[in-house]
């Protein structure tokens, strides 16, 4: 088995001995493996006669498991892995770091940085009929807009609960960033003349302001102590609308109101990830080629490979004086592999069997 390290080495060495005119072929093994990485992750315990520090690290172990299934795994598929053991998840780890550790008023606190093996991890997510997500941050233009049934009334920024609280019910595995919008006056007066239709109004006139294609509208209707929270989720020119409703709700109850909010951001994370499953049952087959002599570009190929969530895996299968060819797993589809490729200015001649890098 060889590292990365080695394996650069090795190739390096090759591109030598071709110079030479010798004729190599190595079959080569990509195992450093790409990870998940989940940092800071803040363990204390009390420092007195029962202290046990593997407790402790293994307490780590847990959270950063816990912190890495709630950003790639959906809500419908937690229970699915609620009863893994401890030996499971010290399986899936890489590697681990303490930081900052200190001892303060009999407490030992410590910061952990997990990093769960990308492979393993997602063989397992597999066997338990679970396709996780890429872990994919984005911007979402956010607009929230508050109906009181009751009072007849519509709001957008002041006395509006959820935009004034918005921002403080966050969580570090949470991958959507909500760009509210600014407090104009002209929104208060579209949005006041649209609302008998409000459902169906397309805020175009106010996402335009804006430099970003991608949207969140969230609508809550209050009838007494009912919530019906409607949110138009819209990413890629496409639009997805989902429908809660609440009863004995109490918006002047901080904790009920902070709870409500993080509820509806979960829903609005389940659906971001929906957009980003990897089919971890599809592994296609792809071969690659390059220029042996071109090392830069081998190197930057592998580099961006790393990248690729996508990648399930890749390693050079040979190497000539002329060429050195890859394997490449990939969990998805021939053009979703093109269009990655291509987003990193990677070209890619598909005439025959084996793609070329150009």
């Amino acid at each position: 088995m060889y590292t990365k390290k080695k394996i650069f080495k090795i190739v390096s060495y090759v591109i030598i001995c071709l110079s030479t005119l010798t004729f190599v072929t190595i079959p080569i093994t990509n195992v450093e493996s790409k990870i998940f990485k989940i940092s800071d992750i803040e363990i204390s315990e009390p420092f007195d006669v029962k202290f046990n520090k593997e407790k402790v690290i293994n307490r780590g172990f847990s959270a950063a498991f816990k912190e890495l299934t709630s950003s790639i795994i959906n809500t419908k598929d937690r229970p699915k892995i609620k009863s893994t053991k401890l030996d499971e998840i010290k399986y899936l780890i890489e590697s681990f770091e303490i930081n900052n550790e200190s001892f303060l008023e009999k407490k030992y606190i410590a910061n952990f940085n997990v990093n769960f093996n990308k492979k393993r991890t997602l063989n397992f997510f597999e066997k338990k009929n679970i396709f996780p997500s890429l872990k994919k941050n984005k911007d979402f233009l956010t607009i929230l807009i508050f109906i009181d049934n009751d009072k007849n009334q519509i709001f957008l920024y002041e006395k509006n609960p959820f935009y004034e609280n918005w921002n403080s019910i966050n969580e570090k595995y949470f991958l959507i960033n909500y760009i509210l919008i600014d407090e104009d006056l002209d929104n208060i007066k579209l949005i006041n003349d649209n609302k008998e239709d409000i459902e169906n109004y397309q805020f175009g006139e106010i996402i335009k302001k804006y430099d970003l294609d991608d949207y969140i509208i969230s609508i809550i209707f209050k009838n007494k102590n009912k919530l019906r929270i409607l949110s138009k989720f819209f990413f890629d020119k496409k639009l997805k609308i989902i429908n809660h409703i609440y009863n004995d709700i109490d918006l002047s109850d901080q904790m009920k109101l902070n709870d409500l909010i993080f509820k509806t951001k979960v829903n609005l994370e389940d659906l971001w990830k929906s957009n980003n499953l990897i089919n971890t049952s599809l592994k296609l087959p792809i071969n690659l080629q390059l220029n042996s002599k071109d090392t830069l570009k081998i190197i930057n190929l592998e580099r961006e490979m790393d990248k690729i969530d996508l990648i399930y895996d890749y390693y050079v299968t040979s190497i000539s004086n002329k060429n050195l060819n890859f394997k490449i797993i990939f969990n998805g589809s021939p053009k979703q592999f093109l269009s990655i490729m291509d987003e990193r200015n990677i070209e890619i001649d598909i005439e025959n069997e084996t793609w070329k890098v150009k």
